[in-house]
């Protein structure tokens, strides 16, 4: 009655001394095309499934080289026919060896030969992989995913669509017996991915953060349980960008405008001029002030009474901004080095273009002393305009002046536990040469970065062995943000316009700060 909402199908390979020929995989690839082609223009989603089966004596190499032609070949066709790729599913093999090679290969191995051939072979704009488990025993297939999902460092979110791959033992034993298949009970060890985290939001609750807990040398917490914005600790940043130079020497040449994103908001402080309502006394703004025990950073849309720009002051020029918000750093105050668990419980505010973000920057960038990319940049969480109300995202840039890098993972909760509704906590474990995020209470990370199985770091300087400061702040529209819907935006100091108004709002419950002892 509701008509088809997906189709799939399947195109095999299998590998031998001449086989696959070049024709033999191309013509599969321009079938899978054509068919994804019609899929999409019937408004269904196609499956796109090329296997590489895993029959032979073939190598794990061998099955990596095939595969890399397989899907290279595929996508090209994929873009011929016009296929909109964001409207389909990728189902392909894992990298393994042949069912009869002598050489076995651990799961750890598999996984990573694996995400290294989709990140190279696999467009960015495929949202999903649901991996085939190509005859695999279920203990094989979900050890397999589990680990690829551990060192899922791409934007693809990669599950599974098993047959044998989940029945296979079930199959046999009822097979074993016809007169008696209904009483048969099979017991199958299942392997969870590190991502399945259902069991700890089976109970409804406002937050999932982990819980502070001082069990280290060194120990910070800040839980906003005063209303003064402590100025020990924090310092507003200010404006709608920045100085190359620290000062701009240079005047305006030197001034990067919209934070270098095109944001479109005005930070403001306690300065003298630079917020309509600074309370002194407490150290808030319009935009940043404590409530209920949390830190609430404000994004204001307000065009008809807008922030006049405190530049003009002594200048003659009348620059005014429809968008004002808050950013708070640490720099020279609360200085973070490796050897540190950092964790912060959070929401983000509801609504197109607000992009919330809990980020760290190398110290001395401030001064002038470190540059970006080539100095770092660590983003613990930010939820932008291409995420979902359950997903956000952690990120590290790197690189070198003129070519940015950056390696990142969008982590998703239960969709009944947006990041809009409920609290929920990022924890980054920092080591020497290495990264790790965890979100609530969840065990296992959901992104590692180690600097030694990175090839990005064989040439290019890993930044995250020095002393970084935390920042808080919510832009508005840019790159990140989007176009602005303001109908979520609180439109004046007391957010008179939204019924709840700490939707329209970043809060910050707590931030941790403790030595790995």
């Amino acid at each position: 009655k509701l008509g088809a909402r997906f189709t799939k199908w399947r195109a095999v390979y299998k590998i031998g001394n001449n086989y696959p020929s070049s024709q033999s995989i191309k013509s599969n690839a321009q079938a899978l095309a054509r068919y994804a082609a019609l899929v999409q223009e019937a408004n269904m989603v196609p499956i796109v499934e090329p296997e590489v089966l895993m029959d032979g004596s073939h190598d794990i190499d061998k099955c990596y080289q095939v595969t890399s032609n397989v899907l290279n070949e595929c996508f090209n066709e994929l873009s011929i026919h016009k296929v909109d790729l964001k409207g389909t599913v990728l189902k392909p093999n894992m990298i393994i060896p042949g069912a009869e090679c002598a050489n076995k290969s651990s799961s750890e191995e598999i996984a990573k030969k694996t995400l290294d051939c989709l990140k190279k072979n696999v467009p960015s704009e495929v949202p999903g992989i649901a991996f085939l488990s190509g005859g695999q025993s279920e203990i094989e297939a979900s050890k397999n995913l589990n680990e690829i999902n551990k060192i899922n460092d791409t934007k693809f979110l990669i599950t599974f669509s098993y047959g044998r791959g989940l029945q296979a033992s079930a199959l046999k034993a009822f097979g074993e017996d016809q007169n008696n298949t209904v009483s048969k009970t099979v017991n199958v060890e299942v392997s969870a991915s590190n991502n399945s985290s259902e069991n700890i939001y089976t109970e409804d609750k406002d937050s999932y953060c982990a819980t502070p807990s001082n069990n280290s040398s060194s120990y910070f917490l800040e839980d906003f349980t005063s209303n003064r914005l402590d100025s020990n600790i924090f310092t507003y940043q200010e404006s709608n960008g920045f100085c190359i130079t620290p000062g701009c020497p240079n005047g305006d040449s030197d001034f990067v405008q919209g934070w270098g994103n095109n944001e479109v908001q005005y930070y403001t402080s306690c300065n003298d001029g630079y917020s309509k309502n600074c309370n002194q006394e407490l150290n808030t703004t319009e935009n940043a002030f404590i409530e209920d025990g949390f830190l609430k950073i404000q994004p204001i849309y307000n065009n008809t009474n807008p922030f006049e720009d405190p530049y003009c002051a002594d200048k003659g020029c009348s620059y005014t901004w429809d968008y004002t918000s808050a950013r708070i750093m640490t720099s020279d105050k609360k200085v973070i080095s490796p050897g540190s668990e950092i964790t912060v419980c959070f929401k983000h505010p509801d609504g197109a273009g607000h992009w919330p973000a809990i980020w760290m920057l190398p110290q001395g960038f401030v001064e002038g002393q470190k540059q970006w990319p080539d100095d770092g940049e660590n983003d613990l969480v930010e939820h932008m305009q291409n995420h979902q109300a359950f997903e956000t995202q952690s990120t590290i840039h790197f690189g070198t002046s003129g070519t940015a890098n950056n390696i990142y993972k969008i982590e998703a909760v239960p969709a009944d536990v947006d990041f809009f509704d409920k609290f929920n906590s990022v924890k980054m474990r920092w080591e020497t040469d290495k990264i790790e995020y965890f979100l609530d209470t969840q065990a296992e990370p959901y992104l590692s970065i180690f600097k030694n199985n990175e090839t990005a770091f064989n040439s290019t300087y890993w930044p995250f062995n020095e002393k970084f400061y935390l920042i808080l702040n919510v832009a508005s529209g840019g790159n990140g943000g989007g176009t602005t819907d303001t109908s979520k935006f609180c439109q004046d100091e007391d957010c008179s316009n939204l019924d709840d108004k700490d939707r329209g709002r970043m809060l910050i419950d707590f931030i941790e700060i403790k030595s790995i002892d």
